[in-house]
């Protein structure tokens, strides 16, 4: 009997799939940016008023720091 994966249409599947994605979408963003001399930071930024899961996520593109 082969295994199909592709029509498992279970939720955790198909999270799984989306997370896969951003995360190759993510690492295709850093080299991009490294390629070019550029850094990339995504952080968490508190929406006010404070609240538990309460965030947005902000980004910040620089020029890489070379050592001399």
């Amino acid at each position: 009997m082969m295994h199909t994966d592709f029509l498992d249409t279970s939720p955790d599947r198909v999270r799984a799939k989306e997370i896969q994605a951003v995360q190759m979408h993510a690492q295709q963003l850093i080299d991009v940016a490294r390629a070019r001399g550029l850094v990339v930071t995504i952080t968490l930024v508190p929406r006010m008023p404070p609240a538990m899961g309460s965030y947005d996520m902000a980004f910040d593109i620089r020029e890489a720091r070379h050592g001399s």
